[in-house]
Protein backbone atom coordinates (compact mmCIF):
# COMPACT_ATOMS: atom_id res chain seq x y z
CA UNK A 1 0.00 0.00 0.00
CA UNK A 2 1.22 3.52 -0.79
CA UNK A 3 2.22 5.28 2.46
CA UNK A 4 -0.42 7.56 3.97
CA UNK A 5 0.88 10.17 6.39
CA UNK A 6 -1.43 11.83 8.92
CA UNK A 7 0.20 14.90 10.43
CA UNK A 8 -2.34 17.70 10.36
CA UNK A 9 -3.49 17.17 13.94
CA UNK A 10 -4.79 20.76 14.03
CA UNK A 11 -7.65 19.64 11.74
CA UNK A 12 -9.08 17.69 14.67
CA UNK A 13 -11.62 14.91 14.35
CA UNK A 14 -14.07 14.33 11.54
CA UNK A 15 -17.81 14.76 11.70
CA UNK A 16 -18.17 12.77 8.48
CA UNK A 17 -16.97 9.33 9.57
CA UNK A 18 -14.07 6.91 9.26
CA UNK A 19 -13.48 7.47 5.53
CA UNK A 20 -12.64 11.17 5.84
CA UNK A 21 -8.90 11.18 5.19
CA UNK A 22 -8.43 14.87 6.04
CA UNK A 23 -9.27 14.49 9.75
CA UNK A 24 -9.00 11.89 12.49
CA UNK A 25 -11.76 9.45 13.30
CA UNK A 26 -11.72 10.06 17.05
CA UNK A 27 -9.69 11.84 19.73
CA UNK A 28 -9.66 11.58 23.51
CA UNK A 29 -7.76 13.64 26.14
CA UNK A 30 -5.74 15.09 23.28
CA UNK A 31 -3.95 18.44 22.99
CA UNK A 32 -3.62 19.55 19.36
CA UNK A 33 -3.26 23.28 20.05
CA UNK A 34 -0.31 23.93 22.39
CA UNK A 35 2.25 23.17 19.67
CA UNK A 36 0.74 23.39 16.22
CA UNK A 37 1.45 20.29 14.17
CA UNK A 38 1.97 18.05 17.20
CA UNK A 39 -0.32 16.01 19.44
CA UNK A 40 0.12 15.22 23.14
CA UNK A 41 -1.98 14.40 26.23
CA UNK A 42 -3.97 17.04 28.09
CA UNK A 43 -3.86 17.45 31.90
CA UNK A 44 -6.40 15.11 33.51
CA UNK A 45 -9.67 16.06 35.15
CA UNK A 46 -9.66 14.77 38.72
CA UNK A 47 -12.21 14.82 41.52
CA UNK A 48 -11.77 17.90 43.71
CA UNK A 49 -14.74 17.52 46.04
CA UNK A 50 -17.70 15.24 46.69
CA UNK A 51 -19.57 17.88 48.70
CA UNK A 52 -21.85 19.10 45.86
CA UNK A 53 -22.97 15.50 45.34
CA UNK A 54 -25.78 16.41 42.96
CA UNK A 55 -25.69 17.66 39.35
CA UNK A 56 -25.53 21.47 39.47
CA UNK A 57 -25.76 24.71 37.59
CA UNK A 58 -23.12 27.27 38.53
CA UNK A 59 -22.44 31.00 38.76
CA UNK A 60 -19.35 33.04 39.66
CA UNK A 61 -19.25 36.32 41.60
CA UNK A 62 -16.74 39.19 41.08
CA UNK A 63 -14.51 37.82 43.87
CA UNK A 64 -14.16 34.50 42.06
CA UNK A 65 -16.38 32.45 44.36
CA UNK A 66 -18.37 29.81 42.46
CA UNK A 67 -21.91 28.86 43.49
CA UNK A 68 -23.31 25.44 42.63
CA UNK A 69 -27.11 25.19 42.55
CA UNK A 70 -28.48 21.66 42.52
CA UNK A 71 -30.68 20.57 39.62
CA UNK A 72 -32.51 18.02 41.78
CA UNK A 73 -32.88 19.77 45.15
CA UNK A 74 -32.79 23.26 46.65
CA UNK A 75 -29.19 22.97 47.87
CA UNK A 76 -26.69 25.71 47.04
CA UNK A 77 -22.96 25.25 47.66
CA UNK A 78 -20.18 27.83 47.57
CA UNK A 79 -16.63 27.19 46.36
CA UNK A 80 -14.09 29.78 47.51
CA UNK A 81 -11.10 30.81 45.43
CA UNK A 82 -9.04 28.55 47.69
CA UNK A 83 -11.08 25.51 46.68
CA UNK A 84 -13.09 25.13 49.90
CA UNK A 85 -16.73 23.98 49.57
CA UNK A 86 -19.64 24.58 51.94
CA UNK A 87 -23.43 24.23 51.84
CA UNK A 88 -24.75 27.77 52.28
CA UNK A 89 -28.48 27.50 51.61
CA UNK A 90 -31.38 25.21 50.75
CA UNK A 91 -33.98 26.77 48.48
CA UNK A 92 -37.47 25.93 49.71
CA UNK A 93 -38.66 25.65 46.08
CA UNK A 94 -36.40 22.60 45.45
CA UNK A 95 -34.59 21.81 42.17
CA UNK A 96 -33.03 24.70 40.23
CA UNK A 97 -33.17 25.32 36.49
CA UNK A 98 -30.45 27.97 36.46
CA UNK A 99 -28.43 30.62 38.31
CA UNK A 100 -26.28 33.67 37.56
CA UNK A 101 -24.55 36.54 39.37
CA UNK A 102 -25.92 39.99 38.51
CA UNK A 103 -25.90 43.44 40.08
CA UNK A 104 -24.60 42.45 43.51
CA UNK A 105 -26.73 39.32 43.91
CA UNK A 106 -26.65 35.64 43.17
CA UNK A 107 -29.88 34.95 41.29
CA UNK A 108 -31.18 31.39 41.34
CA UNK A 109 -34.39 29.95 39.99
CA UNK A 110 -36.59 26.90 39.72
CA UNK A 111 -39.05 26.45 36.87
CA UNK A 112 -41.46 28.98 38.39
CA UNK A 113 -39.70 30.79 41.25
CA UNK A 114 -36.87 33.34 41.11
CA UNK A 115 -34.77 33.91 44.22
CA UNK A 116 -31.72 35.95 45.16
CA UNK A 117 -28.90 36.16 47.70
CA UNK A 118 -27.03 39.35 48.62
CA UNK A 119 -23.72 37.44 49.10
CA UNK A 120 -23.83 38.19 52.83
CA UNK A 121 -26.73 36.88 54.90
CA UNK A 122 -30.04 37.41 53.14
CA UNK A 123 -31.83 34.90 50.90
CA UNK A 124 -35.18 35.46 49.21
CA UNK A 125 -36.40 32.25 47.57
CA UNK A 126 -39.61 33.90 46.35
CA UNK A 127 -38.46 37.17 44.82
CA UNK A 128 -40.64 36.65 41.71
CA UNK A 129 -42.78 34.11 39.87
CA UNK A 130 -42.36 32.88 36.30
CA UNK A 131 -43.68 30.29 33.86
CA UNK A 132 -40.76 28.10 32.77
CA UNK A 133 -37.39 29.61 33.72
CA UNK A 134 -34.32 28.18 31.95
CA UNK A 135 -31.14 29.77 30.52
CA UNK A 136 -30.03 33.36 31.11
CA UNK A 137 -27.75 36.12 29.86
CA UNK A 138 -26.44 39.40 31.28
CA UNK A 139 -26.99 42.01 28.60
CA UNK A 140 -27.22 45.82 28.46
CA UNK A 141 -27.21 46.17 32.27
CA UNK A 142 -30.01 43.64 32.68
CA UNK A 143 -30.38 39.97 33.53
CA UNK A 144 -32.53 38.22 30.94
CA UNK A 145 -33.99 34.80 31.75
CA UNK A 146 -35.76 32.39 29.40
CA UNK A 147 -39.35 32.05 30.63
CA UNK A 148 -41.46 29.80 28.43
CA UNK A 149 -42.70 31.77 25.39
CA UNK A 150 -41.43 34.92 27.12
CA UNK A 151 -38.11 36.38 28.21
CA UNK A 152 -38.07 37.80 31.74
CA UNK A 153 -35.91 40.74 32.85
CA UNK A 154 -34.25 41.88 36.07
CA UNK A 155 -33.13 45.46 35.40
CA UNK A 156 -30.38 47.60 36.94
CA UNK A 157 -32.69 48.57 39.81
CA UNK A 158 -33.43 44.88 40.48
CA UNK A 159 -37.01 45.35 39.29
CA UNK A 160 -38.57 42.31 37.65
CA UNK A 161 -40.68 41.92 34.50
CA UNK A 162 -41.78 38.39 33.70
CA UNK A 163 -42.82 39.15 30.08
CA UNK A 164 -40.33 41.63 28.67
CA UNK A 165 -40.48 39.83 25.30
CA UNK A 166 -42.99 37.41 23.81
CA UNK A 167 -42.73 34.84 21.00
CA UNK A 168 -45.36 32.81 19.17
CA UNK A 169 -47.12 30.44 21.54
CA UNK A 170 -45.51 27.17 20.38
CA UNK A 171 -41.93 28.33 21.04
CA UNK A 172 -40.27 28.05 24.43
CA UNK A 173 -37.02 29.90 25.14
CA UNK A 174 -34.08 27.66 26.06
CA UNK A 175 -30.89 29.74 25.94
CA UNK A 176 -29.86 33.35 25.37
CA UNK A 177 -26.78 34.98 23.86
CA UNK A 178 -25.71 38.63 23.79
CA UNK A 179 -25.02 39.81 20.21
CA UNK A 180 -23.73 43.38 20.36
CA UNK A 181 -26.78 45.53 21.05
CA UNK A 182 -29.14 42.58 20.49
CA UNK A 183 -30.15 39.38 22.23
CA UNK A 184 -30.27 36.06 20.37
CA UNK A 185 -32.93 33.72 21.74
CA UNK A 186 -32.81 29.97 21.18
CA UNK A 187 -36.02 27.94 21.42
CA UNK A 188 -37.60 24.52 21.17
CA UNK A 189 -41.17 23.35 20.59
CA UNK A 190 -41.14 19.85 22.06
CA UNK A 191 -39.09 16.68 21.92
CA UNK A 192 -41.51 15.39 19.26
CA UNK A 193 -41.21 18.39 16.93
CA UNK A 194 -38.14 18.51 14.70
CA UNK A 195 -37.97 22.24 14.11
CA UNK A 196 -37.35 25.31 16.22
CA UNK A 197 -36.36 28.96 15.73
CA UNK A 198 -33.94 31.61 16.86
CA UNK A 199 -35.15 35.18 17.35
CA UNK A 200 -32.94 38.29 17.34
CA UNK A 201 -34.36 41.01 19.60
CA UNK A 202 -32.97 44.50 20.22
CA UNK A 203 -34.38 44.39 23.83
CA UNK A 204 -36.30 47.61 23.15
CA UNK A 205 -38.87 46.86 20.44
CA UNK A 206 -42.03 44.91 21.08
CA UNK A 207 -41.12 42.44 18.31
CA UNK A 208 -37.97 40.80 16.95
CA UNK A 209 -35.66 41.98 14.16
CA UNK A 210 -34.91 38.60 12.57
CA UNK A 211 -36.05 35.03 12.99
CA UNK A 212 -34.69 31.86 11.42
CA UNK A 213 -35.97 28.30 11.44
CA UNK A 214 -33.66 25.43 12.32
CA UNK A 215 -34.79 21.90 11.51
CA UNK A 216 -33.59 20.35 14.74
CA UNK A 217 -35.25 19.41 18.04
CA UNK A 218 -34.25 22.51 19.94
CA UNK A 219 -31.43 25.03 20.31
CA UNK A 220 -29.58 23.35 23.18
CA UNK A 221 -26.92 25.94 24.05
CA UNK A 222 -24.77 28.69 22.57
CA UNK A 223 -20.96 28.54 22.44
CA UNK A 224 -18.81 31.60 21.77
CA UNK A 225 -15.90 31.17 19.30
CA UNK A 226 -14.13 34.52 19.57
CA UNK A 227 -16.44 36.78 17.48
CA UNK A 228 -18.50 33.87 16.10
CA UNK A 229 -21.54 32.53 17.94
CA UNK A 230 -22.45 28.91 17.32
CA UNK A 231 -25.42 26.96 18.62
CA UNK A 232 -25.47 23.26 19.46
CA UNK A 233 -28.78 22.01 18.14
CA UNK A 234 -30.83 18.83 18.09
CA UNK A 235 -29.97 15.33 19.23
CA UNK A 236 -27.00 14.34 17.04
CA UNK A 237 -24.19 16.75 17.90
CA UNK A 238 -24.73 19.28 15.11
CA UNK A 239 -23.67 22.93 15.38
CA UNK A 240 -24.88 26.01 13.49
CA UNK A 241 -23.42 29.53 13.40
CA UNK A 242 -25.24 32.85 13.43
CA UNK A 243 -24.49 34.94 10.32
CA UNK A 244 -26.21 38.06 11.62
CA UNK A 245 -29.56 37.18 10.06
CA UNK A 246 -29.78 33.37 10.04
CA UNK A 247 -28.29 30.13 11.31
CA UNK A 248 -25.94 28.25 8.96
CA UNK A 249 -24.53 24.76 9.34
CA UNK A 250 -21.10 24.71 11.03
CA UNK A 251 -20.23 21.04 11.69
CA UNK A 252 -20.85 18.17 14.05
CA UNK A 253 -19.27 15.97 16.68
CA UNK A 254 -19.89 12.50 15.32
CA UNK A 255 -21.32 9.74 17.46
CA UNK A 256 -22.76 11.72 20.37
CA UNK A 257 -26.32 12.27 21.60
CA UNK A 258 -27.19 15.83 22.59
CA UNK A 259 -30.07 17.53 24.42
CA UNK A 260 -31.00 20.83 26.10
CA UNK A 261 -28.13 21.95 28.34
CA UNK A 262 -27.50 25.66 28.83
CA UNK A 263 -24.17 25.42 30.68
CA UNK A 264 -22.51 22.81 28.50
CA UNK A 265 -20.48 25.50 26.71
CA UNK A 266 -17.60 27.46 28.25
CA UNK A 267 -14.40 29.27 27.25
CA UNK A 268 -11.23 28.16 29.04
CA UNK A 269 -7.85 29.77 28.40
CA UNK A 270 -9.21 31.12 25.12
CA UNK A 271 -10.46 27.72 23.94
CA UNK A 272 -14.22 27.26 23.50
CA UNK A 273 -15.36 23.99 25.10
CA UNK A 274 -18.49 21.86 24.86
CA UNK A 275 -19.35 19.08 27.33
CA UNK A 276 -21.29 15.95 26.42
CA UNK A 277 -21.72 12.90 28.66
CA UNK A 278 -18.26 12.41 30.26
CA UNK A 279 -16.22 14.16 27.54
CA UNK A 280 -15.27 17.76 26.94
CA UNK A 281 -14.54 18.81 23.36
CA UNK A 282 -12.76 21.93 22.19
CA UNK A 283 -13.97 23.83 19.11
CA UNK A 284 -10.91 25.93 18.46
CA UNK A 285 -8.15 27.10 16.17
CA UNK A 286 -4.86 28.34 17.55
CA UNK A 287 -4.06 30.57 14.55
CA UNK A 288 -6.33 32.69 12.39
CA UNK A 289 -5.24 30.83 9.24
CA UNK A 290 -6.10 27.38 10.62
CA UNK A 291 -9.56 25.77 10.47
CA UNK A 292 -11.76 25.38 13.53
CA UNK A 293 -11.28 21.86 14.85
CA UNK A 294 -13.35 19.56 17.05
CA UNK A 295 -11.15 17.66 19.50
CA UNK A 296 -11.86 15.50 22.56
CA UNK A 297 -9.70 17.23 25.19
CA UNK A 298 -10.84 16.09 28.65
CA UNK A 299 -12.74 13.26 30.32
CA UNK A 300 -14.71 13.76 33.53
CA UNK A 301 -15.11 11.23 36.32
CA UNK A 302 -18.87 11.20 35.65
CA UNK A 303 -21.55 12.69 33.41
CA UNK A 304 -20.91 16.43 33.17
CA UNK A 305 -23.85 18.63 34.17
CA UNK A 306 -22.20 22.05 33.74
CA UNK A 307 -18.83 23.72 33.23
CA UNK A 308 -17.31 26.67 35.11
CA UNK A 309 -14.03 28.57 34.86
CA UNK A 310 -12.47 30.12 37.96
CA UNK A 311 -9.30 31.94 36.94
CA UNK A 312 -7.04 29.26 35.44
CA UNK A 313 -9.14 26.41 36.86
CA UNK A 314 -11.69 24.48 34.82
CA UNK A 315 -14.46 22.98 36.95
CA UNK A 316 -17.05 20.38 35.95
CA UNK A 317 -20.10 19.34 37.96
CA UNK A 318 -20.34 15.57 37.52
CA UNK A 319 -23.28 14.66 39.74
CA UNK A 320 -21.28 12.94 42.47
CA UNK A 321 -18.97 15.91 42.97
CA UNK A 322 -16.89 18.50 41.15
CA UNK A 323 -13.90 17.77 38.92
CA UNK A 324 -11.06 20.17 38.19
CA UNK A 325 -7.96 20.25 36.02
CA UNK A 326 -5.20 18.46 37.92
CA UNK A 327 -1.42 18.58 37.74
CA UNK A 328 -1.07 15.12 36.18
CA UNK A 329 -1.79 14.09 32.61
CA UNK A 330 -4.40 11.79 31.12
CA UNK A 331 -3.77 8.94 28.69
CA UNK A 332 -4.66 10.23 25.23
CA UNK A 333 -5.76 8.34 22.14
CA UNK A 334 -6.10 9.25 18.48
CA UNK A 335 -7.71 7.08 15.79
CA UNK A 336 -6.83 7.41 12.12
CA UNK A 337 -9.32 7.11 9.26
CA UNK A 338 -10.03 3.70 7.77
CA UNK A 339 -7.91 2.56 4.82
CA UNK A 340 -8.51 -0.12 2.22
CA UNK A 341 -5.71 -2.65 1.74
CA UNK A 342 -3.17 -4.49 3.83
CA UNK A 343 -0.91 -2.49 6.17
CA UNK A 344 2.65 -3.73 6.40
CA UNK A 345 3.91 -1.03 8.75
CA UNK A 346 2.66 1.69 11.13
CA UNK A 347 5.17 4.41 11.98
CA UNK A 348 4.72 7.18 14.56
CA UNK A 349 7.17 10.07 14.40
CA UNK A 350 7.77 11.49 17.87
CA UNK A 351 9.30 14.53 19.45
CA UNK A 352 9.59 13.30 23.06
CA UNK A 353 9.08 10.18 25.23
CA UNK A 354 8.83 7.23 22.82
CA UNK A 355 8.23 4.72 25.66
CA UNK A 356 4.74 6.14 26.15
CA UNK A 357 3.61 5.61 22.55
CA UNK A 358 1.47 2.54 21.89
CA UNK A 359 0.13 1.29 18.55
CA UNK A 360 -3.08 -0.72 18.12
CA UNK A 361 -4.57 -1.96 14.85
CA UNK A 362 -7.95 -3.38 13.89
CA UNK A 363 -8.94 -5.07 10.63
CA UNK A 364 -12.32 -5.72 9.02
CA UNK A 365 -14.11 -3.58 11.65
CA UNK A 366 -12.96 -5.90 14.43
CA UNK A 367 -11.50 -4.88 17.78
CA UNK A 368 -8.25 -3.00 18.21
CA UNK A 369 -5.31 -5.29 18.97
CA UNK A 370 -2.25 -3.82 20.67
CA UNK A 371 1.00 -4.37 18.78
CA UNK A 372 4.56 -4.48 20.10
CA UNK A 373 6.22 -1.18 19.16
CA UNK A 374 9.86 -0.90 18.12
CA UNK A 375 11.75 2.31 18.87
CA UNK A 376 14.21 3.88 16.42
CA UNK A 377 15.79 6.58 18.63
CA UNK A 378 18.17 7.93 15.97
CA UNK A 379 15.33 8.44 13.49
CA UNK A 380 12.87 9.45 16.25
CA UNK A 381 10.02 7.16 15.41
CA UNK A 382 8.17 4.20 16.88
CA UNK A 383 6.85 1.52 14.54
CA UNK A 384 5.01 -1.77 14.25
CA UNK A 385 6.12 -3.95 11.35
CA UNK A 386 4.28 -7.25 11.32
CA UNK A 387 1.97 -7.08 8.34
CA UNK A 388 -1.77 -7.58 8.36
CA UNK A 389 -4.34 -9.46 6.32
CA UNK A 390 -4.16 -8.97 2.56
CA UNK A 391 -6.85 -6.65 1.20
CA UNK A 392 -7.98 -5.89 4.75
CA UNK A 393 -9.89 -2.79 5.79
CA UNK A 394 -7.77 -1.34 8.60
CA UNK A 395 -7.68 1.38 11.20
CA UNK A 396 -4.93 2.45 13.60
CA UNK A 397 -5.17 3.83 17.14
CA UNK A 398 -2.19 5.46 18.80
CA UNK A 399 -2.09 5.70 22.60
CA UNK A 400 -0.04 8.36 24.37
CA UNK A 401 0.62 7.31 27.96
CA UNK A 402 2.28 9.89 30.22
CA UNK A 403 4.63 9.02 33.07
CA UNK A 404 4.83 11.83 35.59
CA UNK A 405 6.21 14.87 33.81
CA UNK A 406 7.18 12.78 30.77
CA UNK A 407 4.50 13.40 28.16
CA UNK A 408 4.56 11.70 24.74
CA UNK A 409 4.50 14.18 21.91
CA UNK A 410 4.07 13.02 18.31
CA UNK A 411 4.49 14.62 14.88
CA UNK A 412 2.73 12.20 12.55
CA UNK A 413 1.27 8.72 12.00
CA UNK A 414 2.09 6.87 8.77
CA UNK A 415 0.46 3.70 7.42
CA UNK A 416 2.26 1.67 4.77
Amino acid sequence: MKPIRYGTFYNGQSGLGKLDQARFYDTDNLDIHTETGMAMPRPALESESTTPNEACWNAIDPSGNVYFCSKSSGKIWKRTTGGSYSLIHTNANTGHTGCRYFNGYLWYWTATKLGNYNLATTYNDNFATGTAFRGSEEHANGLYIANGRWVALVDAANSFADKAFVMPAQYKATCLQSMGDDLLIGTYVSTDVSYCKVFLWDTVSTSWTYEDEVFEIGINCFVQLDNITIAQCGTSGRFYYWSGQQMNYFGKIRGITTALGEQQGQVYNGRPLFANATKIYSIHKEDKDLPFAFCGEYTGTGTIGSLAVQGQTLLASVGTGVDKIGTGYATATIETPEVQGSISKVMVEYDTYPEGIGISVKVQNGSYVAQTPIVEPNKRYVYFNGGLLDNAVSQVKVTLTPSGANVPKIKSITNE
